[in-house]
């Protein structure tokens, strides 16, 4: 096997991350012709939304989604204010050359959108709604579409399962407050 280029080791791990790697190994240790010990070992090295996206650890992901929806910390309002759209989801970061998506729970309020962290007890991102625009970002694969907020500062990545679901809710919410203004 050629190299197609020299890599740095950045680009290496980012690759090996993003595509995956496999290995498959039967191994059979065997004296004057008779097997006495047998190793098989398959193992698979990728990120998390990689193995997701190939149908692996699936289970893993349900389980852990559902432990962290019965986390115990909850989410402080004003008292005028109420939640109107919840779903999980994530949320792009970077720090340098290292990015990666942070889980939280997405919430629309009535005054608000925000991306709450059950565990730790914070809000990883929050927005008014006055000043948020929602539209769907180029996907890094077809099967995960991912949307883009913009607000005046810059925007954010984003991720999530019922994805129509919360681009309906935060637009009937900006129509309503458009019509309260009025």
């Amino acid at each position: 096997m050629k190299p197609e280029r020299e890599s740095s080791l950045v680009e290496v791990l980012d690759r090996l991350l993003d595509r995956g790697a496999v290995l498959n190994a039967d191994l059979i240790i065997s004296v004057a012709g008779v097997p006495l010990i047998g190793l098989s070992l398959r193992a698979m090295l990728a990120s998390m939304e990689t193995m997701l996206e190939y149908g692996v650890m699936e289970a893993w992901d349900k389980s852990s989604r559902e432990w962290y929806a019965r986390q115990e910390a909850t989410l402080l309002l004003d008292a005028d204010e109420s939640i109107l759209f919840k779903a999980f989801g994530y949320l792009w970061q970077e720090e340098g050359i290292i990015g990666a998506w942070v889980p939280g729970v997405w919430n629309i309020t009535s005054r608000r959108v925000l991306l709450w962290q059950r565990s730790p007890g914070k809000v990883v991102f929050e927005r008014p709604l006055q000043d948020l625009y929602v539209q769907r970002a180029k996907a890094s694969s077809p099967e995960r579409e991912e949307l883009e907020l913009i607000f005046p500062e810059g925007s954010a990545k984003i991720r999530l399962s019922e994805r129509l679901e919360f681009e309906e809710a935060l637009a009937g919410r900006q129509r309503s407050m458009v019509a309260i203004e009025v």
